[in-house]
């Protein structure tokens, strides 16, 4: 946006003030014979422009303060007629829904909004993020099967319906690994084990269920086990033998589904909560603890069991759903404001008006912006599609805004600063009849 336009104004003229708030020149000329422009199916709008760069956003407000018509929206010069007496544009009467206006005195104002700096900081709740930014990404993680000996496939749902795999790789089987000749069957709860044409229950205990079961390796057996304290994983061997147990504190994501090696002791595990969905793979170590006594043989590997992938899909639908997950390098929760006052430039070319704009965050199918909090759009933040939600909160110094936003499968993190480079400029009363054509 250009300076203003070296435009003569006689004093006289530019020292009138209006009854609701100053008018435009072509409006003060008017007024200063005590008529109004005429009402015309078009209403033609001359103002001059703030003296500062950077683009206009404009709307039309009643009598009442009420935003009717967004005008204009991060508008550069080409979008006006560049006039006599400053820019030139027309409203045809209408308001946003594309109904007349009711007859009455409407008030043309707006905001020049200058480099404001935005920048990304941080995606949260989904690793699975892809190499073109614009593809859909995963809503949810539906399912989990084996893949040859070393591999383990994820499934995921997108955005648009359709299923993505992603492959998990396992440390290749050991050279004397063995595919298990166990299978399993779970039905009702209830687990059944199949070797050949035989089949038998596998016994648990009392009040306990299976919620989902594998064959790994060796003939083990892995079961994700509901007990009454609460969820666990279990190995067994195939005669029945208890081998170990991966126990859940209340609040983890517990453990949905499970696929194990066909070549070696490793597992996937698929864990959620209400807030995320999350894979782990978890590995036999093969580091042997250190001999206490060089007498004594070395032992064999220990049985530790160690993540070594965690991917996340967070439920994040609502702010709410994730607001547990979204605490502050502080410790505190991240808190939003329902607006924040914004202190603007002083504009040279009128007097008296506000020093400072109520402003908010805003969102619709192609992201998320700044506007007032009477719904004028400001300066656009992220061309994020398919947004549900958008919060926003004034950290550190007050000076710099946080946006938080969703699509549902993640959430985005900006920092906008420099938010006080905008300046108010009035544009004039109309009369308008009513009549659109």
């Amino acid at each position: 946006m250009r300076d203003a336009m070296p435009v003569a104004v006689p004093t006289q003229i530019a020292a009138r003030r209006c009854p609701l708030r100053w008018r435009s020149l072509a409006a003060l000329g008017l007024a200063a014979l005590g008529l109004l422009a005429p009402a015309v199916a078009q209403v033609e709008i001359t103002f001059l422009p703030p003296p500062m760069d950077g683009t206009l956003s404009m709307g039309i407000y009643d009598k009442k303060g009420k935003l009717v018509r967004v005008l204009h929206r991060e508008a550069g010069e080409k979008e006006f007629t560049v006039g006599l007496n400053g820019f030139i544009t027309r409203w045809d009467g209408r308001d946003d829904s594309g109904r007349p206006a009711p007859p009455g005195t409407y008030e043309a104002r707006g905001y020049a909004v200058g480099s404001v700096e935005v920048e990304g900081i941080a995606i949260h709740g989904n690793d699975w993020m892809l190499e073109d930014e614009a593809a859909p990404r995963p809503v949810a993680i539906t399912a989990l099967r084996p893949r040859g000996l070393d591999g383990v496939e994820v499934i995921l749902q997108l955005a648009t319906g359709a299923e993505r795999i992603d492959v998990i790789p396992l440390p290749p089987p050991r050279a004397d690994a063995a595919p298990p000749a166990l299978t399993v069957q779970l039905t009702g709860g209830q687990v059944a084990l199949g070797r050949g044409e035989e089949t038998r229950p596998f016994p648990l205990g009392e009040g306990e269920s299976a919620l989902d079961a594998a064959a790994g390796a060796g003939d083990r057996l892995w079961l994700i086990v509901q007990t009454a304290q609460g969820v666990e994983v279990r190995q067994y061997a195939a005669d029945g033998e208890f081998l170990r147990r991966l126990g859940y504190a209340p609040g983890d994501p517990a453990p949905k589904r499970i696929v194990a090696s066909r070549g070696d002791e490793q597992i996937v595990l698929l864990e959620e909560n209400a807030q995320l969905q999350r894979v782990r793979a978890l590995l036999r170590s093969d580091e042997a603890p250190p001999a206490q006594d060089p007498a004594v043989p070395a032992a064999e590997p220990a049985s530790v069991w160690k993540t070594v992938l965690e991917k996340a899909l967070w439920r994040s639908a609502s702010f709410e759903a994730v607001k547990p997950l979204l605490q502050r390098p502080s410790g505190k929760p991240f808190a939003p404001e329902k607006e924040f006052v914004v202190k603007l430039i002083d504009n040279e070319l009128i007097k008296n008006e506000p020093s400072s704009a109520r402003v908010n965050i805003g969102w619709n199918a192609r992201g998320s912006f700044l506007q007032t909090t009477d719904g004028l759009p400001l300066l656009r933040i992220t061309e994020a599609p398919n947004l549900k939600w958008a919060v926003i909160d004034r950290e550190g110094s007050g000076r710099q805004l946080t946006i938080l936003q969703s699509d549902g499968t993640a959430v985005e993190e900006f920092r906008a600063s420099k938010l006080a480079n905008m300046m108010m400029f009035d544009a004039g009363d109309y009369e308008w009849d009513g009549k659109a054509e």
